[in-house]
C-alpha cells in the first residue's frame, strides 16, 4: 500500500525538480509541484500536504520568506518543511533556518534521493 502522503516540492530547477518528483512518486508520495515561493504559498493553500520541501534560491519569493509565511500562519505553521539547497551548510545558514522553523536543512549535492525519501519518512513519522 503506498503511504499516499502529500509533498509540496518548491523549487525552481528543473533537473532537480524531475529527479525528486520521479523518486518521491514512484516511493509512494504524492507530489505537487510550485516553482517559486508564491506558487509554493498558493499550493500549499489548496493541497494542505504533509511535508514540504523549499528551495532557498528562488525567483519572486525565496524559501527563507515562504518559510517566515508557513511559521506565521496558525493552520500551517505545523507542516513540517525542509530546507532543500545548494548553498552549502555553514552552521550559520542551518541554524537560523532551523529557528525560523525548518525541520531540516539539506544540501541537494550532498543527499541522495534514497536518503531524502528515508528522511521524509522519518520526519513524517514523529508525532505533532
Amino acid at each position: 500500500m503506498p503511504n499516499q502522503n502529500k509533498i509540496l516540492l518548491v523549487e525552481d530547477d528543473p533537473m532537480v525538480v524531475r529527479m525528486y518528483q520521479r523518486k518521491l512518486t514512484k516511493d509512494g508520495f504524492r507530489v505537487t509541484l510550485a516553482f517559486n515561493g508564491e506558487e509554493g504559498l498558493a499550493a500549499l493553500m489548496k493541497e494542505r500536504p504533509d511535508i514540504i520541501l523549499l528551495d532557498i534560491m528562488m525567483p519572486k519569493m525565496n524559501g527563507i520568506e515562504m518559510l517566515k509565511r508557513i511559521k506565521a500562519d496558525p493552520v500551517l505553521k505545523n507542516i513540517p518543511v525542509v530546507i532543500l539547497t545548494n548553498l552549502g551548510d555553514r552552521p550559520e545558514d542551518v541554524q537560523k533556518c532551523k529557528e525560523l522553523g525548518a525541520e531540516d536543512y539539506w544540501v541537494k549535492a550532498s543527499v541522495s534521493l534514497k536518503e531524502a525519501v528515508d528522511r521524509t519518512n522519518k520526519i513524517l513519522a514523529k508525532p505533532l
